[in-house]
């Protein structure tokens, strides 16, 4: 005899490299409190329960009202070390389109939330990327103390090119990578061609999570949520405009920048 268990899940999470847009096959360290993730043969991580929704989950006939959303944390960190710990809230039940209801993706329980995980400073880079190597430690320490989980902005000013944004490490190490930039690009200069390009580099830094190497701890931060502290103006979220850096495709580049702290 076969037993039939059947449960409605709540969707899934997607981690992808945020460099390549390629799904993350390696294994990840995620806490979610209140629920229960499984990661499938293709690599989405499957939220099967969630405290408090059992019935919903298990009837299918005649369910019980649908629980109430709520925006529930989580964080993830690579045993790895190839990518950065971040954190994020997702909102949950996600919901199920029907007949005449659809749903938009960003909503829709069959559709995976695409989390993008930003690499380490050891990420291991292609030949053909611009890299700069941004340390970001505290003015005036000596020996230098890191400032962990700046949040780093750079705008390539070159057409088509993205704003990529990362953080800084617990050593105050950020890896800023521009990895489509054209091998070669116009110069009024006599070649008429270069590999430099100009890149805007900011740093958003938010006393909520920022904190000096060696801190006894260290919050996992939350990428989207500090943008919105900024976008809001809020009082503990400052920006240090660092101008425009060369950078140049193929390339890699360091820079150590003093910024105050507090």
């Amino acid at each position: 005899m076969t037993e039939v268990i059947e449960r409605r899940v709540f969707g899934a999470i997607e981690f992808v490299d945020d460099l390549t847009g390629a799904r993350v096959s390696t294994p990840l360290r995620i806490d979610a409190p209140g629920m229960r993730l499984v990661r499938n043969h293709s690599g989405l991580h499957v939220i099967r329960e969630l405290d408090g929704a059992d019935a919903y989950t298990r009837a299918f006939d005649n369910p019980p009202t649908r629980p109430a959303r709520a925006n529930h944390p989580v964080s993830v960190s690579d045993p790895g070390q190839r990518y950065l710990p971040q954190a994020f809230t997702l909102a949950l039940p996600r919901l199920l389109p029907a007949p005449g209801a659809p749903v938009a993706d960003e909503d829709n329980a069959l559709v995976p939330v695409q989390i993008r995980l930003m690499p380490a400073a050891g990420f291991t880079v292609r030949a053909s990327w611009a890299v700069l190597r941004l340390k970001v430690v505290v003015t005036g320490s000596n020996p230098e103390v890191g400032l962990a989980n700046v949040l780093v902005d750079a705008n390539p000013a070159v057409a088509g090119l993205a704003t990529r944004r990362t953080l800084t490490d617990g050593h105050g190490e950020a890896l800023v990578v521009i990895d489509s930039a054209p091998p070669l690009l116009p110069d009024a200069g006599p070649a008429g061609l270069t590999r430099d390009f100009r890149v805007n580099v900011r740093l958003v830094l938010d006393k909520q999570v920022v904190r000096p190497e060696g801190s006894a701890t260290l919050p996992v931060p939350d990428p989207r949520l500090i943008q919105q502290r900024r976008q809001a103006g809020h009082a503990d979220v400052s920006v240090v405009n660092l101008g425009d850096q060369l950078m140049s495709s193929g390339a890699s580049r360091r820079r150590v920048e003093k910024v105050r702290w507090p």
